[in-house]
């Protein structure tokens, strides 16, 4: 038994030794996964200050969304550090969620969709294994995609509320800084975990007789994808 165990730490250990792509090399590669982000500040957006904060509940709560594209790879000579550009399709929002002494309910999701162009530097401690950074631009390809469902449609029919408040909360670029890890393993399958914290504000709020009110709304979020790195093969 005990030679058994030897054994497999053996083979882990030579695996961890390899378990990255060669450097000086460039790459390609795909990646695919999932995205869980929130918007903040929606609640000061959306709620004008005169009403009391006793007479209403709110929750501002994360979405689960789609991350996939495509990146680049390059890893520096002779150095524990790589270059990864990336151009990622991403889902991204939040749902707000209103209830108040009055029974009224209502749910605002905010559904966007971005191309996010980022770049990160990766520093690899010891195999495999590395550490991320870098900065993102996001573009909002679906900046009027909102939702709007209430338990009081004779209210508002909630259709017109919906498309009225397309009209007036626009979203924006979003500019983010990423943090993560992960690893390359030598067979081509990389995992990364990032954390992303949104540096600007993503909703505009226009001229509006809702009297909601122009606010800071920042994205942050999580991120797990799995790719698949390919090596560009010479002419």
């Amino acid at each position: 038994m005990l030679r058994t165990w030897h054994l497999c730490l053996l083979l882990l250990i030579t695996t961890g030794l390899f378990a990255q792509p060669i450097d000086d090399e460039y790459f390609y590669g795909f990646k695919a996964g999932a995205n869980y982000y929130s918007i903040d500040g929606i609640a000061t957006t959306i709620i004008p200050p005169v009403f009391a904060a006793e007479t209403y509940t709110v929750e501002t709560a994360p979405r689960i969304g789609f991350v996939g594209g495509v990146y680049f790879y390059h890893r520096f000579p002779r150095s524990r550090t790589a270059i990864q550009p990336e151009v990622l399709f991403a889902m991204q929002g939040s749902d707000f969620n209103y209830t108040d002494i009055n029974d009224l309910d209502y749910t605002i999701s905010f559904n966007y969709q971005y191309v996010n162009l980022g770049v990160l530097l990766k520093v690899y401690p010891f195999a495999g294994f590395h550490f991320h950074a870098g900065p993102q631009v996001g573009f909002n390809v679906a900046n009027t995609n909102i939702n709007y469902r209430s338990n009081m449609p004779d209210l508002g029919p909630d259709l017109q509320i919906q498309q009225s408040l397309r009209e007036v909360l626009k979203g924006e670029t979003d500019i983010n800084v990423n943090l993560g890890l992960g690893y390359d393993f030598d067979f081509g399958l990389c995992i990364e975990a990032r954390y992303s914290l949104g540096m600007k504000d993503v909703i505009e709020t226009l001229a509006n007789g809702f009297n909601f009110i122009e606010n800071s709304n920042k994205t942050q979020g999580y991120q797990v994808t799995v790719g698949w790195i390919i090596p560009f093969e010479p002419y």
